[in-house]
């Protein structure tokens, strides 16, 4: 069984309840989001790919899993200037 995890995710003004698997990679999870959302992230700029976490506070980038990052039901997400 794939284990999941829902985390609140923050982008200009609104929080959407975003549900996703804990083994996936940062780079994966920016990825989707990025395409999802169509966030404008330049995935091939390091100095732009990457997000914030809050509970815990997290820099989401690189080839780490959520899980290894800490990541868990209730985290917060956050994209940008937020």
């Amino acid at each position: 069984m794939e284990e999941k995890i829902v985390m609140m995710f923050h982008h200009n003004g609104a929080v959407v309840d975003i549900e996703t698997p804990v083994n996936i990679t940062a780079n994966e999870f920016i990825y989707g989001m990025n395409s999802g959302f169509n966030l404008g992230i330049d995935i091939d700029n390091p100095d732009e790919c990457f997000m914030r976490a809050e509970n815990p506070v997290a820099l989401i980038r690189g080839e780490k899993t959520l899980e290894e990052l800490g990541l868990r039901d209730g985290s917060s997400v956050y994209v940008g200037e937020n």
